[in-house]
């Protein structure tokens, strides 16, 4: 199974492709492929700006639960482009990699290759987009040998999201997570969310939740875990006050 699609967005191509592959015995896996190519109109030259590998271990836990955790993980990751396009990766990663877990076959792994390519020239034309366009079609990205990039390991359990190798993000300061308010889970509380989108467990009446200044609930052992990694809001990335902050 080999699902694509690509979105252009003024100067930026985004294309996904996801296939399905035997599942290892010990632990179903889901390996994300992400880079960036660079296309100097110009001076007609390419170049891979930057590379990456995510192996995301599930333990238990079913794919479609793991999706978001895994999108805000690999997304929080991306540095360099604008807001708009972070932005337009993370809603298009969700969206595609749901429909593609939906059509697997039991037992199969999922591997996604994401790649984002920038016209860096000034005069970049539509024949430009479509010169990148097609290298990437014609270039996945495969070996890690061949990417020279960064290899990320995640490991996702029942009720706990630990993540090995180097989460990368600039944790929140302790005074801030110590700041956060402790409430019981209810419908009158203004908590939009029935989950927390880090663990992947649905609130039930006993749970104690936080809630980020962006008006996003977690349970609240789970956003101190999240915010000592990052400050950055798992569903939205808004920014809270960093560790080196003063």
């Amino acid at each position: 199974m080999a699902i694509s699609k690509s979105l252009i967005l003024g100067n930026t191509v985004v294309h996904l492709e996801a296939r399905g592959v035997l599942a290892p015995r010990e632990q179903p896996q889901v390996v994300i492929r992400i880079r960036f190519i660079g296309f100097d109109s110009s001076a007609n030259t390419l170049s891979i700006l930057q590379a990456a590998i995510h192996r995301f271990h599930l333990g238990q836990i079913p794919l479609p639960r793991a999706l978001p955790t895994m999108v805000s993980t690999v997304v929080a990751r991306i540095h360099g482009v604008h807001a708009t396009v972070r932005r337009l990766c993370n809603d298009l990663l969700l969206s595609f990699s749901s429909l593609v877990s939906a059509q697997m076959m039991a037992g199969s792994a999922l591997e996604l290759l994401i790649q984002i390519g920038l016209l860096l020239g000034p005069g970049a034309s539509n024949q430009d987009v479509e010169l990148m366009h097609d290298w990437m079609l014609e270039n996945p990205p495969e070996e890690e040998e061949e990417m020279g990039g960064a290899v990320y390991d995640h490991y996702l359990y029942e009720g706990v999201d630990v993540s090995h190798g180097g989460f990368g993000g600039v944790p929140a300061s302790r005074s801030f997570i110590e700041g956060l308010q402790r409430s019981p889970y209810g419908r009158g509380d203004g908590v939009r969310e029935e989950q927390c989108v880090i663990c992947l467990e649905k609130f039930d009446a006993r749970a104690e939740v936080s809630k980020t200044p962006c008006s996003h609930a977690f349970h609240s052992r789970c956003i101190i875990q999240w915010l000592e990694m990052s400050n950055l809001c798992s569903i939205c990335r808004s920014q809270m006050p960093a560790a080196c902050s003063h």
